[in-house]
Order: structure tokens, then C-alpha cells, then sequence
């Protein structure tokens, strides 16, 4: 009797072995799958298939509740899909998940700018641009420029986008707005240097050259600005850059193709 009853116990030790076993190759599975779905939904949501996107990012957070990365990826889907509450709420969640994680904290800033919560989006901003971990604090203390921008006050503005720049001194998109800050202060000079340094870096990028067509459109200086109108309907022929600046060159007093002459 007593050796049947400790055969029974190495039968139930068995059992509860052997289920382990398979909950956690369970527990793999789905996280393989919860992997390849993320990867598949960011790969999609970058061709521009936002639905499709997050539809699989739904599933690979259903698959991975625990993953911050994926929710955090969720919170861009919405964002960029003009749904800020969905993309707030999931920024969330992320940082509830991973608390020092800079890149959400950013994320969720860009969002409170969307919704104009100004004081919110600061906070965010200057939390991730402040974390010793975050590998891009440029991006944080362009956007934290961006915000003091938006109010109107440049001059602050001003100082977040030099901060920026300390922290990558070639990062052009600081370069574009602090141009743009300068030309709100009516600083012309200063306003053509950052237009040109941000052209400089990001020669392929319509918008400083528009920023800088309109610079020169306000001094008066058209056949500079002409250049640059030119120049942006190449890059951008089909796109907002591009039919903004044919407006532009249909406006100006000269003829387009005058400057070759």
C-alpha cells in the first residue's frame, strides 16, 4: 500500500512536470507569435497601411500584454491615424509597463501638442530630454522648443532648439525651426542662417527651402526666392512643399526661368 501510494506521487510529480513544461513552450509560442505580428504591424504602418498595421499590433499586445515596446508602438499607430485619446491611452500603458522609457514619454508629448495640452506636452518633453538613458534628447528638445513655439513665446522657444543642437549640432530639423523663431522675431539675418544650415544638413528635405522662399519673400528679395521655389518643386513636385511653392512662383512679379537669363 505504502509503494502504491508513492507511485502515485511520482505519477502526480510527472503530471505537474510535464504541465509546466508545456505552459511555458506555450508561453514561447506566443511570444514568437507576438514578435512576428509586432514586426509585421510596424512594417506595414511605415508603408503607409495604418489599419493593417495596428490591426496586427493589436494582436501581438494581446499575445504579449506585458510588452511596452508594442504599446508603445500602438500609441503611434493612433496618433498618426488622428485618434490622440486611443494614442494617449496607450502611451500610458506603456510607461505603465516601463516607466523609465523615454521614447514613450516623448511620443506621449507629441500627442498633448496635438491636443494642445501645452503643459502636459512640456512635462513630457522635459522628462524624456532630462533621462540619461534616452539616446536621442535633440528630438525631446526640439519638440520642447516646439511647444514654446506654438504659445508664441520665441525667445524661449529659441533656447530649446540651441539646445537641441548642442546635442547634435547637425540636426536639421532644430535648425529649420529655429530659423522659423528668429523670422517670428523679425530677425531676418539669423532667421537665413538656420534656413541655410538646416538646408545644409537635409539637402533633400523641401521644407527649410520653402521656410527660406518665404524668408526672402518677406525682405523683398524675390529672385532669391525664386531659387529656392524651384528647387522645392523638384524635391517635393506632387506633394503639399511642392504646390505650395507653385503658388508662391505663380505669385511672384517675375517669370519663372527669368533667373537663367
Amino acid at each position: 500500500m505504502k509503494r502504491w501510494h508513492m507511485t502515485l506521487s511520482l505519477l502526480v510529480s510527472l503530471v505537474f512536470l510535464c504541465s509546466c513544461a508545456t505552459t511555458g513552450q506555450d508561453a514561447g509560442v506566443r511570444l514568437k507569435k507576438a514578435r512576428a505580428k509586432e514586426s509585421l504591424g510596424n512594417a506595414l504602418i511605415q508603408e503607409g497601411r495604418l489599419e493593417a498595421g495596428l490591426k496586427e499590433l493589436l494582436e501581438a499586445a494581446s499575445l504579449d500584454p506585458t510588452s511596452a515596446r508594442i504599446q508603445n508602438s500602438i500609441g503611434l499607430a493612433y496618433r498618426d491615424m488622428g485618434r490622440p485619446q486611443e494614442a494617449i491611452r496607450h502611451f500610458k500603458k506603456a510607461l505603465e509597463l516601463k516607466p523609465n522609457y523615454p521614447e514613450a514619454e516623448n511620443n506621449l508629448g507629441t500627442v498633448y501638442i496635438l491636443t494642445k495640452e501645452w503643459d502636459k506636452a512640456i512635462e513630457c518633453f522635459r522628462r524624456a530630454a532630462e533621462n540619461v538613458y534616452y539616446p536621442t534628447p535633440y528630438v525631446a528638445y526640439t519638440n520642447l522648443g516646439t511647444v514654446y513655439h506654438l504659445k508664441g513665446e520665441y525667445e524661449e522657444a529659441i533656447v530649446y532648439y540651441r539646445k537641441a543642437l548642442r546635442h547634435l549640432r547637425d540636426y536639421a530639423p532644430a535648425y529649420d525651426n529655429l530659423g522659423l523663431a528668429y523670422q517670428a522675431l523679425k530677425r531676418w539675418d539669423e532667421a537665413e542662417e538656420a534656413f541655410k544650415h538646416a538646408i545644409k544638413y537635409a539637402p533633400d528635405a523641401p521644407a527649410p527651402r520653402l521656410h527660406l522662399a518665404r524668408l526672402y519673400l518677406t525682405m523683398g528679395l524675390e529672385r532669391e526666392a525664386e531659387r529656392e521655389l524651384l528647387k522645392v518643386i523638384e524635391l517635393d513636385k506632387d506633394g503639399p512643399y511642392g504646390r505650395e511653392a507653385k503658388n508662391l512662383l505663380d505669385g511672384l512679379k517675375i517669370k519663372p526661368g527669368e533667373l537663367e537669363k
